[in-house]
């Protein structure tokens, strides 16, 4: 099972007690994935279409703890591992009463000759049915069940909810923004996908949701990326450090050996011959090592500046050699 088919099965044994947050999850759900038939102007049918019997079970749950309303289910294999479940309501007035409580109406005139289908996406959701915080929350966990998906944390972090259009994701957009989550609007193909790429954000709406372990499980992947990250960080520095200083020494021998070769190891000052020798003895040693071998001792900053001062001289007998 994916981390997504995770996520909503959470989701769907975890329905609200208060009557207005179901409204809200519901509405959200039908706002998605139904649509109405009207004949002559006048309504005659709901249907409600979903790839998922979770999310079926749960709107046919929904329905019947709210309107008393038990709903048939039909299922139709499209595929060898795919299935469409489709219920159909068929009584105008208890369409309407379901209409009414969900706040759902077409904000355009319904042709009053012959059959139209209207999607619920099409459809404007009343403002009144997520006045209230917990209302907003239950309304974005309906669209997120129907219509959402979320990644694998292991493998990268999105969460998206797919429209059909700019409006609804618009709307969807502007309830995120509501409960302080940050999301964005991106066309795809002919649909419209509100969606949020900061794990942080993505933590958020899971617990806004309602979706605690599936939270959980995230955040322990997340815990354990940054625990990993940190360390390919800390190693990485070192082995570049690493490769500085075996750099540095190899530059630091050359010199050293070019300044025996030409002028031989007494052209050096007494301070800095001592030093010189050490480092060919111990190309390996870090500056504090080589400092703490000087006699008397010396500092890290004294050694790396006797090296500089070998380095000079080397540099200065190169350019006399050109010449």
């Amino acid at each position: 099972m994916s981390f997504s088919s995770e996520v909503k099965a959470e989701l769907a044994k975890n329905i609200s007690n208060a009557r207005h947050c179901r409204i809200a999850e519901l509405s959200g759900m039908m706002s998605m994935v139904a649509d109405v038939w009207y004949r002559n102007g006048s309504l005659f049918k709901l249907c409600i279409t979903t790839e998922r019997s979770i999310i079926a079970k749960t709107m046919a749950s929904l329905i019947k703890v709210l309107f008393d309303i038990r709903m048939e289910c039909s299922v139709k294999r499209t595929g060898s591992n795919s299935r469409i479940y489709r219920m159909v309501l068929d009584r105008p007035d208890e369409i309407e009463r379901m209409l009414q409580t969900l706040k759902l109406s077409p904000d355009f005139r319904i042709s009053q000759k012959g059959v139209t289908k209207v999607s619920c996406q099409d459809m404007t959701v009343n403002r009144m049915v997520v006045q209230q915080q917990c209302c907003k929350r239950a309304f974005i966990k309906g669209v997120f069940m129907t219509s959402g998906s979320v990644s694998d944390p292991k493998k990268g972090y999105h969460l998206e909810i797919v429209c059909d259009n700019e409006d609804r994701a618009g709307m969807i957009e502007k309830i995120m923004a509501e409960l302080d989550i940050e999301s964005r609007i991106i066309a795809r193909k002919k649909y419209s996908v509100c969606y949020i790429k900061d794990g942080t954000m993505i933590v958020d709406v899971l617990n806004i949701m309602g979706a605690h372990i599936s939270l959980m499980n995230m955040e322990n992947v997340r815990i354990l990326k940054d625990i990993s990250n940190n360390v390919n960080r800390r190693v990485n520095c070192e082995a570049a450090n690493l490769n500085k200083t075996v750099s540095a020494a190899v530059r630091q021998i050359q010199d050293i050996n070019y300044v025996i070769e030409t002028r031989g190891i007494t052209y050096l000052p007494d301070n800095l011959r001592e030093l010189a020798e050490l480092r060919l003895e111990e190309p390996d040693a870090s500056l504090k090592e080589l400092g703490e071998m000087m006699n008397p001792p010396i500092g890290k900053s004294g050694v790396n500046h006797r090296l500089r001062k070998i380095s000079e001289i080397a540099d200065d007998l190169r350019q006399k050699s050109y010449v």
